[in-house]
C-alpha cells in the first residue's frame, strides 16, 4: 500500500510540475506544490527583492500555518461570497505566502484579502476609467475592440478580488463572475510596467503554477 501511495503521489507530483493547465489543487497537492515551490525560491534566494527570513530558510517553508476553517468562513462572511475552490484550499494549507518571485511579493493572509475598492482605490479609479472609455479606437468601426477593453480593463478589474500587497507595481486579481467548469475564479495581474491588466489565468491555482514556472524560466535564462 505504501508503494501504491508513493507511486500515486509521484504521478501527481510530475503531472503537477510539468502540466501547463491545471487549475485546481486539494490539500495535499497544494502542499506537496508549495513545498517545492519553497525548495525552488530558496535556491534561487539571492535573485528575489525581499530577503527570505531565517525561519523560512531553516524550515524550508515559505507559508505560514494554516487558516482554520472559522478564519476562512469570517473572511467569506466579510466578502459575502465564498471563495474560490483553489484558493479557499490554499488557504487551509498556509494563511498567506511570503513571496512567489520576481513581481508578486506576498500573498495575503485570509482576513486581509479584499475587493479592489476598498484595498486599492486608484487602482479601482484606473478601472473606472477604463469602463467609461468612449473611443472611439482606430480600425474599430463597430467598436468591437472599445467593449473588449471596456470589460478587459474596467468591468472584470472593478469587480474583482485582490490578493497581494503591491510588488514591483504588480497585483494578482481574481474575479469572482468568470468560472471554470470546478467553479474556480479567472484570474490575471495587473502591472503599471505593462500597463494594463491581462487575464492568463483560470483560477488561482494556475496563478501560483504559472508564477513559479516564469520565474525558474527567468533563472534558466540567467544561466
Amino acid at each position: 500500500m505504501k508503494k501504491f501511495f508513493s507511486a500515486v503521489c509521484y504521478l501527481q507530483s510530475f503531472l503537477l510540475y510539468n502540466s501547463k493547465s491545471f487549475v485546481s489543487m486539494d490539500k495535499y497537492s497544494w502542499q506537496d506544490f508549495l513545498e517545492h515551490y519553497s525548495a525552488k525560491l530558496i535556491e534561487h534566494s539571492s535573485e528575489l527583492w525581499n530577503p527570505i527570513p531565517a525561519e523560512a530558510f531553516e524550515s524550508k517553508w515559505l507559508g505560514f500555518p494554516p487558516a482554520t476553517d472559522e478564519e476562512i468562513l469570517r473572511a467569506e462572511k466579510r466578502l459575502n461570497i465564498d471563495l474560490s475552490p483553489s484558493l479557499r484550499t490554499f488557504y487551509l494549507v498556509t494563511n498567506g505566502w511570503r513571496d512567489t518571485g520576481l513581481f508578486i511579493h506576498n500573498i495575503l493572509p485570509v482576513h486581509e484579502i479584499d475587493w479592489l475598492k476598498i484595498r486599492d482605490p486608484q487602482l479601482y479609479q484606473i478601472a473606472d476609467d477604463a469602463e467609461k472609455e468612449t473611443g472611439p479606437f482606430k480600425h474599430d468601426p463597430n467598436n468591437q475592440r472599445l467593449h473588449e477593453y471596456q470589460k478587459d480593463q474596467g468591468t472584470w478589474v472593478k469587480r474583482s478580488l485582490i490578493l497581494n500587497s503591491e510588488g514591483d507595481a504588480s497585483w494578482w486579481l481574481l474575479d469572482p463572475k468568470r468560472l471554470n467548469q470546478s467553479n474556480d475564479w479567472a484570474g490575471g495581474s495587473w502591472a503599471s510596467w505593462n500597463p494594463g491588466m491581462e487575464w492568463t489565468a483560470e483560477s488561482f491555482a494556475e496563478l501560483m503554477q504559472a508564477e513559479l514556472t516564469s520565474f525558474l524560466d527567468l533563472m534558466d535564462g540567467d544561466r
